[in-house]
């Protein structure tokens, strides 16, 4: 199959919504026609594999980019504020804001269940003389679609992902992933499904980065290991992973700073000191016990003492 025909299937899965039957066929169509390729094992057929999934990973993370500002701008505009009057991400950059911002986020819903409860029932009294009520129903219809969108579009990243590991196009994705420097600051504000899908791919990614530690990590350039790491750490440390949306397990998250140590050790001392700093900064103001890279922090201190 040409390449452009192949990449007009990928792209397709971003535009069929996840609900038709038709999803899962071109999703199966797609699987397929990579096995079929990988199978027969010409150079040329590896290739067009290869060069799909890679156009497809920068297509739909841009993609997830777009959806999530989207996302931002319509909560921006509908004013959706904490209870107390105060948009959420100024509360979390202040002292203790994470703490602070997640107690006022429950609250609001509370406070936007019963106001709701209370127009469906006619308790609240109509606005402009009658007119329309509320249109809360409209603004949480709107934002729920978006938020749909976003996570569709997540679970195909983490699946052209997966498909990139297993056709050898994995290296492309690292180095996507280490300059996402716009898609890793809109995930910050994503819902936790949207932040679950995102950090599975990280996961991924930093397995992927020190699988065969000793044989490959020399293959992957410095710029590549600190952009992924400075880029995603602040996530998996922020987001809202193991309550009602479980995202690694427990094996998984021990697996996870595992690899993110030995990415962390491969480094020179001043890009280690950079690194550790700002997991330092984060991990001590978000409410997640996880990553704990305590083990790197200790061993660099250990080594700059070494140096004075």
């Amino acid at each position: 199959m040409p390449l452009c025909e192949y990449g007009q299937i990928l792209a397709l899965l971003n535009e069929i919504p996840a609900t038709s039957r038709k999803y899962q066929f071109a999703m199966a169509m797609a699987d397929r026609i990579l096995d079929d390729n990988s199978r027969n094992g010409h150079v040329k057929l590896l290739h067009i594999n290869r060069t799909a999934l890679a156009s497809a990973f920068a297509r739909t993370s841009t993609l997830l980019y777009c959806s999530l500002n989207l996302t931002q701008q319509q909560a921006d505009r509908d004013g959706m504020m904490t209870s107390s009057g105060w948009p959420e991400r100024i509360l979390r950059s202040l002292p203790m804001g994470n703490y602070i911002a997640s107690s006022v986020k429950g609250i609001s819903a509370v406070i936007r269940y019963v106001g709701n409860a209370c127009t469906a029932s006619g308790g609240l009294t109509q606005l402009n003389g009658g007119g329309r009520q509320s249109s809360s129903h409209d603004i949480d219809g709107v934002a729920d679609h978006l938020e749909l969108a976003a996570e569709k579009l997540a679970q195909e990243l983490l699946w052209i992902t997966g498909r990139m590991r297993d056709y050898g196009a994995v290296e492309e994705a690292l180095e996507q992933w280490s300059f996402s420097s716009a898609l890793a600051s809109a995930s910050l504000e994503a819902s936790p499904r949207v932040q679950g899908f995102i950090i599975k791919i990280s996961a991924l990614l930093f397995g992927e980065l020190m699988r065969d530690h000793h044989q490959t990590a020399a293959a992957y350039s410095r710029e590549v290991k600190v952009g992924i790491l400075m880029l995603w750490l602040p996530l998996c440390c922020h987001a809202s992973n193991g309550l009602s949306y479980p995202i690694l397990t427990g094996l998984e998250k021990v697996e996870v700073e595992r690899a993110m140590d030995q990415v962390i050790s491969s480094l020179p001392q001043p890009d280690q000191e950079l690194v550790l700093t700002t997991w330092f900064h984060d991990f001590t103001t978000s409410a997640s016990d996880w990553p704990n890279l305590q083990v790197s922090y200790d061993r660099w201190c250990h080594c700059t003492r070494k140096l004075v």
